[in-house]
């Protein structure tokens, strides 16, 4: 299950990922993500919330790559992560430095919210 949460006023998408996500759904995912980046402007900042994804197959890492990479490519300021299984993070910072970025790394969405409001705000 995926859900996708862009805020333009605040130039910010927080998306939600959980469980086993099949193929396809991430295909739609990173879609749906690049759709929502597309609205935002440079410089804006990703939540990420993968505290309960389960890894991705070879041809789903492909999909969270290809979004990822869109995002490095759209301008993204800040890329922080909220997790919690040792293997999705291990997933996700492996496609992460193939597409040119590390993620920051927060232990709550109160954590990771508070992290953006300081960079939103200052």
């Amino acid at each position: 299950m995926y859900r996708i949460e862009a805020n333009v006023e605040r130039n910010l998408v927080v998306l939600h990922l959980e469980g086993f996500m099949s193929d396809d759904e991430l295909k739609r995912g990173a879609d749906d993500l690049i759709n929502e980046v597309n609205k935002l402007k440079e410089g804006f900042i990703v939540i990420n919330d993968i505290a309960k994804l389960k890894p991705a197959s070879q041809e789903g890492a492909e999909h969270i790559k290809r979004a990822q990479l869109h995002v490095v490519k759209a301008g993204v300021s800040r890329i922080i992560r909220v997790t919690d299984n040792p293997i999705s993070k291990m997933q996700l910072n492996r496609t992460a430095k193939s597409a040119g970025y590390i993620a920051e790394e927060a232990k709550s969405m109160e954590e990771a919210f508070a992290m953006a409001n300081s960079l939103i705000e200052a």
